[in-house]
């Protein structure tokens, strides 16, 4: 009886001892009570398969492969989280292998043994909870100036961001998905007729004019567009030539020769050199370019087709095999050419780059520094300049193809020749005014069906970009609904429409703000917006970072940025890490409520600056956050020639924000 009695007083405080586990939320305690079948066990929770006894949990050894015994012990590293209390302020985990550490990670620095705890201050938590009322109050007020401020440019320049109503929104998005299904099925019946159609006339292609099939289905569509794309690319290098022959010729008639600028001196020879060998015998012209293009697509799409659906052409056999391959020629000439302008252009760039980045600042000669800020905004419109020309060998394919069928066909439609004169000199003027009559009856039918289909297909062109413009505000305004549903934080269309207005009417639009030994100008209109860097001494050498390229909202940014500049901010106290929550794979939670979210998580980026020497062209991404006024706050260089800047600004502000504490607060 004894021994069962004292079994009965050891169960009982097997049960006791495990509703109050170190380390454990009270509403996680009940995960480790005692085994039902056995109070003396435990199962790690991770793991039921793995039973312990009781008295193993926090005994500083790690049993559980995930660290679930040891949940006040450091025992488990990583794998164990730590609850901290902290009455009066923020409950968190913290982990594992912070525990016992010899640092308070709680604020009643639950987490250490009775000697460290005894030297921190009782009210420690209340401590902290009266700083964050502090900085809270302080960071609202920054919020609602900034946001007025904001308020107050959207009325200044005629932008409204109102939101419309949910109700209002799923309304109009039924009304969307009706109107796009409706689109679509029209656009399907479209599609159906044409490709009926496109049947039709081959069949009846193969029968009455199976040349004009062939030449169909080389696809003089893709040929010509092919060419276009040349003697468009090779328009642009012939442009991009001249315009920088200019700039050169424009420094080396302008410096001034008697400041013995080594690099400039240097360079001007190199070019004056180069200039009568091979400058003066590049004699291609954008303006020719185009004519010439004109010429063949004309040739292409129109004169060949028709010969083909005629059957007769006003030219002799020879011709028609001839003016194709001039044709070809000149699409070789032309390929040849523009590979010769890139060389040349590559050329001049290095004499350029050299000038631009190694000229002697100190003489202020006015043209070399005229010719260096032409090349760096030549070089800003011409971001694509040695994008190589590839030829497809589709392209190739097919032309060899229409060059048989030239040949081919150059025997068989009736020419000049063959129509006034037949076998030794017998006239063929009857047999050639039957031949026109049976096949003028053919192409009216043919020219018909291909009215139909040039019909169909413009009616389908139609039909597709309403059925993509009914699609695309669709899906806007499914996303506008789920959005409100899930009280998402992303930024809404409305919000986006408005920024984009006000950065393209912002006047005027720079900050200029010295940091370190450099005078920033960024300009945040989107027309003319850039971002330069001037050194602050007299006559400063000064380099364009970058030309506005676009601007997004990164919500995920928002947040890290926010809370990484409130531990600078409140760097003198330990309020910020205390505000910082432990989870799973090295993860916090930040226990604010969603205060990050004061700023809207504007970025805007810059692109095609100078390029840095040996490297890139410079780059830059500008972050705002929430301010009535816009100041430079740091300016980083986080990978080689691109850089971050820090701003604060109306532009940073979410005007709809509204503040939801966290729950301990």
């Amino acid at each position: 009886m004894p021994a069962l009695a004292y079994y009965a007083v050891a169960l009982c405080c097997t049960f006791a001892g495990a509703r109050q586990v170190n380390g454990v939320p009270g509403s996680l305690q009940h995960l480790y009570e005692p085994m039902q079948t056995d109070p003396t066990k435990w199962a790690c929770l991770g793991d039921p398969s793995i039973v312990l006894n009781y008295t193993q949990i926090n005994d500083d050894f790690c049993d559980c492969p995930d660290g679930s015994d040891e949940p006040g012990t450091s025992a488990c590293g990583a794998l164990s989280r730590y609850y901290c209390e902290n009455k009066g302020f923020a409950p968190k985990f913290v982990a594992g292998f912070k525990v016992n550490d010899g640092v308070c990670d709680c604020c009643d620095c639950s987490d250490e043994n009775e000697n460290i705890r005894s030297a921190l201050s009782s009210d420690n938590c209340s401590q902290l909870r009266a700083q964050f009322e502090r900085a809270l109050k302080e960071e609202l007020n920054e919020q609602e100036l900034g946001s007025q401020a904001l308020k107050m440019l959207e009325r200044e320049y005629g932008i409204y961001a109102e939101e419309t109503p949910l109700e209002d929104k799923k309304g109009a998005l039924r009304k969307a998905k009706s109107e796009t299904g409706e689109s679509k099925e029209a656009l399907e019946a479209c599609v159906n007729e044409l490709a009926q159609a496109k049947e039709t006339y081959k069949d009846t292609l193969q029968r009455e004019n199976p040349l004009l099939l062939q030449l169909e289905e080389i696809d003089l569509q893709y040929v010509t567009s092919v060419i276009h794309s040349l003697f468009a690319k090779a328009e642009s290098t012939s442009r991009a030539r001249e315009a920088l022959v200019k700039i050169l010729d424009d420094l080396r008639n302008g410096y001034n020769k008697n400041l013995n600028d080594e690099v400039v001196n240097r360079n001007v020879k190199t070019y004056t050199d180069y200039a009568p060998t091979e400058h003066e015998e590049l004699n291609s012209s954008p303006s020719l370019d185009r004519t010439q293009r004109e010429q063949i697509n004309a040739y292409l799409n129109e004169e060949l087709p028709d010969m083909f659906l005629r059957g007769s052409t006003h030219i002799p056999p020879a011709a028609i095999v001839g003016k194709f391959s001039m044709a070809r020629t000149l699409i070789k000439v032309r390929a040849k050419q523009q590979k010769k302008d890139k060389e040349t252009l590559e050329f001049f760039t290095k004499i350029m780059d050299d000038v631009s980045q190694n000229y002697n600042v100190n003489f202020q000669d006015s043209s070399v520094k005229a010719s260096v800020i032409s090349y760096r905004d030549f070089l800003a419109k011409n971001p694509h300049l040695f994008e190589p020309l590839d030829i497809p060998s589709e392209f190739t394919e097919k032309m060899n193809t229409l060059e048989e069928l030239l040949n081919d066909v150059s025997t068989k439609i009736l020419t000049p020749s063959a129509q006034s004169q037949g076998f030794l000199g017998v006239s063929f003027d009857d047999l050639a005014q039957k031949l026109r009559s049976f096949f003028g009856d053919q192409t009216n039918s043919l020219e018909q069906l291909k009215s139909a289909i040039v019909s169909l297909e413009q009616k389908c062109s139609t039909l597709r970009t309403e059925y993509r413009s009914q699609l695309q505000n669709f899906k806007l305004l499914e996303s506008q609904v789920i959005e409100n549903d899930s009280s998402s934080n992303s930024v809404n269309s409305e919000t986006f429409k408005a920024m984009d207005e006000l950065l393209s009417k912002l006047s005027p639009s720079c900050v200029e703000q010295k940091i370190d030994n450099y005078i920033y100008q960024i300009c945040l209109n989107q027309e003319d917006g850039v971002v330069f860097q001037r050194e602050d001494k007299p006559a400063g050498n000064s380099v364009l970072i970058g030309r506005f390229a676009g601007f997004s909202f990164d919500a995920k940014s928002t947040w890290d940025r926010y809370m990484d500049d409130l531990r600078i901010k409140y760097s003198e106290s330990d309020l910020v890490s205390h505000l910082e929550s432990d989870l799973d794979n090295f993860h916090t939670e930040w226990l604010v409520g969603n205060l990050p979210e004061k700023n809207s998580g504007l970025v805007v980026d810059y692109k095609q600056g100078d390029r840095c020497w040996n490297g890139p062209s410079r780059s830059a991404r500008l972050y705002f956050e929430c301010s009535d006024d816009f100041k430079l706050k740091s300016v980083q260089e986080p990978t080689r020639c691109h850089y971050a800047f820090h701003l604060s600004g109306p532009l940073g502000c979410s005007t709809d924000f509204a503040y939801a504490a966290p729950d301990w607060f």
